[in-house]
Order: C-alpha cells, then sequence, then structure tokens
C-alpha cells in the first residue's frame, strides 16, 4: 500500500518529499508480520489512527483516517475500501485546523452526503416494492428493489419457451 512519495502540508503549502523511515518501517512490518497498514502506522507512529467519515460504508465513499503523532506530525490517509487516493503529512500541529477546515472537511460533508443518498435510495425501493406488492419477503434487504416483476418476466419467459417447445414437437409429429 505504498506510494513512492510523501505529501506534507505545511504553512499553508503543500510539498513532496521523500517517504520517511518510519513509513518504510511500517511497510516492513504490514509485510514480514502481516500485519493490516492501519496497525502497521499505529505501532510506529506510536498512536490510534481516528476515522473522520463513517466506517462501513456501503458506497464506494472516502475513509479519511488521521494519526495525531507526537514525534511525526499528524498523518491524513484518504482512502476508497478500494484504493488508496492520498496521504498527507500536517508536518506542524498548529496548520491542523486551517488543513482541516479547508481540505478535509469538505470531502467529509461530500461523503456523508453520497452515504445519505445512497440510503435515501434503498428506503425509497423499498416503499415502491412495499406499495406495489404489500408485506413479504419479495424485496431485496440490500437494494430494497421487488423481485417479483423480475420472477414474474422469468415464468412468462419459461411459458412461451414451453409452449413454443410443444409447438415444435406436435408439428415434427403430426409431419
Amino acid at each position: 500500500m505504498m506510494f513512492d512519495r510523501m505529501r506534507v502540508y505545511d504553512a499553508g503549502r503543500f510539498t513532496d518529499t521523500d517517504l520517511p523511515g518510519w513509513y518504510h518501517e511500517a511497510d516492513r512490518l504490514s509485510q514480514t508480520e502481516r500485519l493490516d497498514w492501519h496497525h502497521a502506522l499505529e505501532r510506529v507512529l506510536g498512536c490510534e489512527y481516528t476515522l473522520l467519515t463513517e466506517e462501513g460504508m456501503i458506497s464506494a465513499g472516502l475513509e479519511i483516517r488521521v494519526w495525531p503523532s507526537e514525534t511525526q506530525g499528524i498523518l491524513v490517509v484518504i482512502e476508497t475500501p478500494l484504493a488508496l487516493v492520498e496521504q498527507v503529512v500536517v508536518a506542524n500541529p498548529a496548520d491542523w485546523l486551517a488543513f482541516l477546515a479547508t481540505y478535509l472537511a469538505p470531502l467529509m460533508a461530500t461523503s456523508a452526503q453520497s452515504s445519505i443518498l445512497h440510503m435515501q435510495d434503498r428506503i425509497a425501493n423499498t416503499l415502491i416494492a412495499w406499495a406495489r406488492h404489500g408485506k413479504g419477503s419479495h424485496v431485496d434487504r440490500e437494494t430494497g428493489l421487488s423481485r417479483i416483476d423480475l420472477d414474474n418476466d422469468r415464468n412468462r419467459r419459461r411459458a412461451e419457451q414451453a409452449r413454443l417447445a410443444m409447438a415444435r414437437s406436435s408439428k415434427g409429429g403430426g409431419a
């Protein structure tokens, strides 16, 4: 899960620098001890991370984790459930509030709104399915979509195929 450079935020500016030694140590721990990347960073930085976004998001939203290390600055890792997006070290703790307000707050708001929209879509699908078909187990719990129309369409196709097969067999047997 390594990048080849580290982004540093200091005095309102971003710079790129070579990866620090503690980052290489976390990578070594992650690979040799089969330690989760986040836990390897916790061990190397000497602090636990704080998750700034909703945990266990269903959608492909952002996850923002922060390690406030007393010795290495504040490490911010921005990732999706599938990939690492960005990692930034806020070198000076006095810059943290400006970084949080300027860069992380808009990302957190967007991620939360995306999650809310996804959940509202599921609720709407469930209400529509219930209104159309009433109470029952035909509503998919994950998506809220009704399976009745799909099942009915499949049954209609099977019945049509059966009628065609019977029609072909009766033509072939009577000739």
